[in-house]
């Protein structure tokens, strides 16, 4: 059994669902799972203390949320030492056009590399509109983006774009990854005769 990380920070509530979903998914190969929220989680003790990190968060109006920033500076020694994901969630990632997938890539790589982070994979989540959680002005832009674009809203208010299956998919692959990597000690060896 291999002890994982799964931090996120969410604004909306799908990037704490896809969280949620993966540590599920993890805990049913057999897997330790300790599940942080980032902009909650009143203490991290023991967040390094992992064999493997996934680090979801959200990209909104281009970026991700400070907190986020912070936890990857915060423990950039473990997220170099162990394999590690990033999972950012968007709607862009949802997108038919390779031209705003390519753009919150570019916007993924760069937080890392600004960061100092070089995570084994990025793999993007499509996110959701739950307009519950968004103000009139969020609600009223993204209402007219899916409109502009085609995309066809649920009645309930919620639409979401997440594809779990893909995402199972990723999970398990991650998991064969980690379980393929020579383990390395979080303390450099003692070297003394």
């Amino acid at each position: 059994m291999l002890r994982y990380l799964v931090a996120y920070a969410s604004r909306e509530g799908q990037t704490e669902k896809v969280a949620h979903h993966v540590a599920r998914r993890l805990e049913d190969d057999g897997q330790l799972v300790r599940l942080i929220d980032i902009k909650t989680h009143e203490t991290e003790a023991g967040a390094d203390d992992c064999d493997a990190m996934l680090i979801a968060g959200s990209i909104h109006l281009g970026q991700f949320d400070t907190d986020l920033a912070d936890f990857v500076m915060r423990h950039g020694e473990a997220l170099r030492r162990c394999p590690s994901a990033f999972l950012p969630v968007s709607l862009s990632a949802a997108s038919h056009e390779q031209s705003e997938r390519n753009a919150v890539d570019e916007i993924a790589r760069r937080f890392v590399a600004e960061h100092g982070w070089a995570p084994d994979v990025i793999y993007h989540v499509a996110g959701a509109i739950h307009d519950r959680e968004l103000n009139y002005v969020e609600r009223t832009v993204l209402h007219a983006i899916a409109e502009m674009k085609d995309v066809e809203r649920d009645s309930s208010g919620n639409t979401e774009f997440t594809d779990w299956s893909a995402l199972d998919e990723f999970v398990r692959s991650f998991e064969a990854l980690v379980q393929s990597k020579p383990r390395r000690s979080s303390t450099p060896a003692d070297s003394s005769v």
